[in-house]
Formats: C-alpha cells, sequence, structure tokens
C-alpha cells in the first residue's frame, strides 16, 4: 500500500513544480528568480538539490509571493496532495491545515533531534522517513538514517523561517 500511496503522492510534484516556476517569475529581483527556477529545473531533471540550494533560496517562502498565505490556490491544493491533506476545502482552509500540518511536522523534528534517531526503531525510522516525504519501503536502515539525518539538518536551520 506504501508504493501506492508514494505514486499517488509524486503525482502531485509536477503541480507543485509547476505552480513553484510560476511563482518564480513573478519575483521581483532577478537573482533570487534565477537561483529558484534553476532549483524547480534540477528536481524536475531528477536531481536532488544540496542543502545549501535550499537554504540560498528559503528567504523566498517567508514575506513574499511564496509565503504560504499568498500561494495561489492550484498550488495549495497540490501541496495538501502531497501531504495527504484532503484538497477539495475551500482556499481558506486548506491553507489552515497545510499550516497545521507542517508544524507539527517541525514539532516532530524537534522531538527527534532531541531524542536521537539511534533511539528509533526500524519501523519508527521508515515512518518518520515516510510522512516526510521519502518512500522508505525499498531502502536499509542506514539509508534511511542518512536521509533523516539530512532532513533534520535542514528543518533545524528552517526553524522559525
Amino acid at each position: 500500500f506504501l508504493d501506492v500511496y508514494d505514486s499517488i503522492r509524486r503525482g502531485s510534484y509536477p503541480a507543485v513544480l509547476r505552480s513553484l516556476a510560476l511563482a518564480a517569475r513573478s519575483l521581483p529581483e532577478p537573482q533570487p528568480q534565477q537561483l529558484l527556477q534553476q532549483l524547480c529545473a534540477q528536481v524536475q531533471g531528477g536531481a536532488r538539490p544540496h542543502l545549501g540550494q535550499l537554504l540560498a533560496v528559503r528567504s523566498l517562502f517567508s514575506g513574499s509571493l511564496l509565503a504560504l498565505n499568498r500561494l495561489q490556490v492550484d498550488h495549495v491544493r497540490a501541496l495538501s496532495q502531497v501531504l495527504f491533506l484532503t484538497p477539495h476545502l475551500p482556499a481558506f482552509f486548506l491553507r489552515h491545515r497545510l499550516q497545521s500540518h507542517v508544524l507539527e511536522i517541525q514539532h516532530l523534528d524537534r522531538a527527534l533531534l532531541r531524542l536521537g534517531l539511534g533511539q528509533l526503531s526500524e519501523e519508527e525510522l521508515r515512518a518518520a522517513c515516510y510522512l516526510r516525504g521519502l518512500n522508505s519501503t525499498h531502502l536499509g536502515r542506514a539509508e534511511c538514517r542518512a536521509w533523516l539525518e539530512q532532513w533534520l539538518g535542514l528543518s533545524c536551520q528552517l526553524q522559525g523561517t
């Protein structure tokens, strides 16, 4: 079932990236606009961005056109589908549910950092990866742990933004 659910999730990724690339074109400053468009193209090409690339564009997601409360409804719907939240609600409720879900993941990330990944069973490790968007069903424990460590590193640096 996890593979089926993951294929549904992956089906939403192109819409998220299209919306993000479209929003990037509307950014007033050319350098951040180019960085975000390059990042979108890289991901659309199948590459995984580096932590530094993601951190270079983080300021675009607070207070600009890419802040959650300013995203186009289609973008919010696609993001909701990625996180397995129903996209069939009015825009206000979609934004609220998405914000709540993201805050919940942030709280879980903080708890994982305090607890330490070494305390998680293999099943808990896989569930933590899956909740954050990685289909861990075909990965080993070490791969899941490495991915989750990278995720937590990014999440820590994004706290509060």
